[in-house]
């Protein structure tokens, strides 16, 4: 991802958040407000009595911490092969090695696999998160349509 991408993110996920914050004020409404726009719809759609934001939201980082979790050994393997080959034994064949042991490439492969998987389905809950249930929450709080609800296609 881009640095200008990101900032544009960035900026709509503010804007939307000041929205929010003023619908929230020129409703009068009873919900707290809050400097995380994931927290603030979270708060509002506890005030309407649904939780499909946040159980999505969780789902979405669950996800997340889960692919980390998969891609950390296959980095600490390439890092120790890598160290080793590079620091240790310039003269061992440390592509060979792994070529001899081939738990030492599938694992890995399989591993890298799993990632993208994960990294396929999280991507699919933040768009179904900013691009379905998002604008379902602020239609729900009534929120005007020109209010620029403009978070889908994440």
């Amino acid at each position: 991802m881009n640095v200008g991408r990101t900032l544009l993110r960035t900026m709509e996920f503010s804007q939307q958040l000041d929205l929010l914050h003023k619908h929230i004020t020129h409703s009068e409404l009873s919900v707290q407000k809050s400097d995380s726009f994931d927290k603030q719809c979270m708060l509002l759609e506890q005030y309407l009595g649904e939780n499909t934001f946040q159980t999505t939201y969780k789902k979405m980082n669950r996800v997340n911490i889960l692919s980390g979790l998969f891609a950390l050994p296959v980095l600490l393997i390439v890092a120790a092969a890598f160290i080793y080959g590079r620091y240790i034994d310039r003269d061992y064949d440390v592509f060979g090695f792994f070529m001899n042991h081939p738990v030492l490439y599938l694992v890995p492969a399989a591993l890298i696999v799993v990632t993208l998987v994960l990294a396929v389905f999280h991507s699919v809950l933040r768009r179904k998160l900013y691009g379905r249930i998002y604008p379902e929450l602020t239609r729900k709080l009534q929120m005007n349509a020109s209010s620029g609800v403009s978070l889908s296609g994440r």
